[in-house]
Protein backbone atom coordinates (compact mmCIF):
# COMPACT_ATOMS: atom_id res chain seq x y z
CA UNK A 1 0.00 0.00 0.00
CA UNK A 2 1.40 3.34 -1.04
CA UNK A 3 1.24 6.20 1.50
CA UNK A 4 -0.91 9.13 0.55
CA UNK A 5 0.49 12.62 0.07
CA UNK A 6 -0.88 13.71 3.46
CA UNK A 7 1.18 10.98 5.18
CA UNK A 8 4.22 11.97 3.15
CA UNK A 9 3.81 15.63 4.05
CA UNK A 10 3.43 14.80 7.76
CA UNK A 11 6.64 12.75 7.84
CA UNK A 12 8.62 15.34 5.86
CA UNK A 13 7.28 18.25 7.93
CA UNK A 14 7.98 16.48 11.21
CA UNK A 15 11.61 15.61 10.46
CA UNK A 16 12.34 19.06 9.03
CA UNK A 17 10.68 20.73 12.03
CA UNK A 18 12.87 18.70 14.39
CA UNK A 19 16.03 19.86 12.60
CA UNK A 20 14.87 23.49 12.62
CA UNK A 21 14.80 23.49 16.46
CA UNK A 22 18.58 23.34 16.72
CA UNK A 23 21.51 25.71 16.30
CA UNK A 24 24.10 22.97 16.76
CA UNK A 25 24.45 19.48 15.33
CA UNK A 26 26.16 16.34 16.61
CA UNK A 27 28.79 15.06 14.18
CA UNK A 28 30.14 11.53 13.78
CA UNK A 29 33.28 11.17 11.70
CA UNK A 30 36.10 8.70 11.32
CA UNK A 31 39.79 9.01 10.60
CA UNK A 32 41.52 7.30 7.70
CA UNK A 33 42.43 4.61 10.28
CA UNK A 34 38.71 4.17 11.07
CA UNK A 35 39.00 5.72 14.53
CA UNK A 36 35.57 7.21 15.36
CA UNK A 37 35.08 10.71 16.71
CA UNK A 38 31.89 12.23 18.12
CA UNK A 39 31.65 16.01 18.27
CA UNK A 40 29.34 18.91 17.56
CA UNK A 41 29.34 22.28 15.83
CA UNK A 42 27.04 25.22 15.27
CA UNK A 43 25.49 24.84 11.85
CA UNK A 44 23.56 26.67 9.19
CA UNK A 45 21.11 24.99 6.82
CA UNK A 46 20.76 26.41 3.34
CA UNK A 47 18.88 24.78 0.47
CA UNK A 48 19.09 21.29 1.98
CA UNK A 49 22.80 21.49 2.77
CA UNK A 50 24.41 22.00 6.16
CA UNK A 51 27.38 24.29 6.76
CA UNK A 52 29.78 24.17 9.67
CA UNK A 53 32.70 26.53 10.38
CA UNK A 54 35.31 24.63 12.39
CA UNK A 55 38.97 24.77 13.45
CA UNK A 56 41.54 22.37 12.05
CA UNK A 57 42.71 21.90 15.65
CA UNK A 58 39.58 19.78 16.17
CA UNK A 59 39.78 16.07 15.40
CA UNK A 60 36.55 16.13 13.40
CA UNK A 61 38.01 18.75 11.03
CA UNK A 62 40.97 16.53 10.22
CA UNK A 63 38.61 13.62 9.65
CA UNK A 64 36.46 15.63 7.26
CA UNK A 65 39.50 16.91 5.37
CA UNK A 66 40.74 13.33 4.93
CA UNK A 67 37.61 11.22 4.44
CA UNK A 68 35.09 13.77 3.08
CA UNK A 69 32.19 12.14 4.90
CA UNK A 70 30.31 12.28 8.18
CA UNK A 71 26.99 11.64 9.82
CA UNK A 72 24.89 14.34 11.47
CA UNK A 73 22.52 13.72 14.38
CA UNK A 74 19.68 15.96 15.50
CA UNK A 75 18.05 14.46 18.61
CA UNK A 76 15.21 15.51 20.88
CA UNK A 77 16.31 16.88 24.25
CA UNK A 78 16.13 14.35 27.07
CA UNK A 79 14.10 16.79 29.15
CA UNK A 80 11.40 17.05 26.47
CA UNK A 81 10.80 13.39 25.71
CA UNK A 82 8.25 11.02 27.17
CA UNK A 83 10.50 8.00 26.69
CA UNK A 84 14.30 7.99 26.63
CA UNK A 85 14.26 4.84 24.46
CA UNK A 86 12.22 6.54 21.74
CA UNK A 87 13.64 10.04 21.43
CA UNK A 88 12.71 11.72 18.18
CA UNK A 89 15.82 11.99 15.97
CA UNK A 90 17.19 12.50 12.49
CA UNK A 91 20.52 11.16 11.29
CA UNK A 92 21.96 12.18 7.94
CA UNK A 93 24.83 10.57 6.06
CA UNK A 94 26.73 13.35 4.30
CA UNK A 95 29.50 14.13 1.88
CA UNK A 96 31.77 16.88 3.26
CA UNK A 97 33.30 19.53 1.02
CA UNK A 98 35.85 22.05 2.31
CA UNK A 99 34.93 25.35 0.65
CA UNK A 100 37.84 27.43 -0.57
CA UNK A 101 38.11 30.88 0.98
CA UNK A 102 38.04 32.48 -2.46
CA UNK A 103 34.90 30.60 -3.57
CA UNK A 104 31.74 32.54 -4.26
CA UNK A 105 29.73 30.67 -1.61
CA UNK A 106 32.33 31.08 1.15
CA UNK A 107 31.64 34.74 1.97
CA UNK A 108 27.89 34.47 1.38
CA UNK A 109 27.59 31.59 3.86
CA UNK A 110 29.81 33.30 6.43
CA UNK A 111 27.62 36.41 6.19
CA UNK A 112 24.67 34.18 7.13
CA UNK A 113 26.70 32.67 9.98
CA UNK A 114 27.36 36.21 11.24
CA UNK A 115 23.62 36.96 11.14
CA UNK A 116 22.77 33.78 13.03
CA UNK A 117 25.65 33.60 15.53
CA UNK A 118 26.83 37.17 15.95
CA UNK A 119 30.13 39.03 16.03
CA UNK A 120 32.30 36.06 16.98
CA UNK A 121 32.15 34.89 13.36
CA UNK A 122 34.02 38.01 12.20
CA UNK A 123 36.87 37.12 14.56
CA UNK A 124 36.89 33.42 13.65
CA UNK A 125 36.95 34.36 9.98
CA UNK A 126 40.37 35.99 10.47
CA UNK A 127 41.87 32.80 11.91
CA UNK A 128 43.67 30.71 9.25
CA UNK A 129 42.84 27.37 10.88
CA UNK A 130 39.06 27.70 10.40
CA UNK A 131 37.41 25.83 7.54
CA UNK A 132 33.93 26.17 6.12
CA UNK A 133 32.43 22.80 5.18
CA UNK A 134 29.38 22.15 3.08
CA UNK A 135 27.75 18.89 4.22
CA UNK A 136 25.46 17.40 1.58
CA UNK A 137 23.10 14.68 2.79
CA UNK A 138 23.01 11.51 0.67
CA UNK A 139 20.55 9.57 2.81
CA UNK A 140 19.08 9.64 6.27
CA UNK A 141 16.87 8.17 8.95
CA UNK A 142 14.06 9.74 10.90
CA UNK A 143 12.74 8.13 14.09
CA UNK A 144 9.54 9.68 15.41
CA UNK A 145 9.07 7.07 18.15
CA UNK A 146 8.45 3.35 18.60
CA UNK A 147 7.30 1.82 15.30
CA UNK A 148 7.77 5.15 13.55
CA UNK A 149 11.14 4.79 11.83
CA UNK A 150 11.72 5.99 8.28
CA UNK A 151 14.53 5.89 5.75
CA UNK A 152 15.03 9.15 3.86
CA UNK A 153 16.36 9.30 0.31
CA UNK A 154 16.27 11.30 -2.90
CA UNK A 155 18.09 14.45 -3.89
CA UNK A 156 16.26 16.52 -1.25
CA UNK A 157 15.63 13.60 1.14
CA UNK A 158 11.98 14.03 0.18
CA UNK A 159 11.38 10.31 -0.34
CA UNK A 160 10.82 8.00 2.60
CA UNK A 161 10.19 4.39 3.42
CA UNK A 162 8.72 3.14 6.68
CA UNK A 163 10.81 0.52 8.48
CA UNK A 164 8.90 -2.55 9.55
CA UNK A 165 9.61 -2.89 13.31
CA UNK A 166 8.85 -6.65 13.29
CA UNK A 167 11.43 -7.66 10.71
CA UNK A 168 13.78 -4.69 10.61
CA UNK A 169 13.33 -4.59 6.83
CA UNK A 170 12.01 -1.73 4.81
CA UNK A 171 8.43 -1.83 3.66
CA UNK A 172 8.07 -1.17 -0.05
CA UNK A 173 6.12 2.04 0.63
CA UNK A 174 7.69 5.16 -0.75
CA UNK A 175 6.57 8.39 -2.23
Amino acid sequence: MKPDSEDLNKVLSAYRALIARFKTVLIASTSTKNIPEASYAPYLELEGRYYIFISELAVHTQNLLQTHRCSLLFIEDEGHTNNLFARQRVSLQCTAENLARDSRDYQNVLDLFHQRFGKLIALLQTLPDFHLFCLTPNSGNYVAGFGKAYSLSGSDLGQWQHRNPESGKLNPNSA
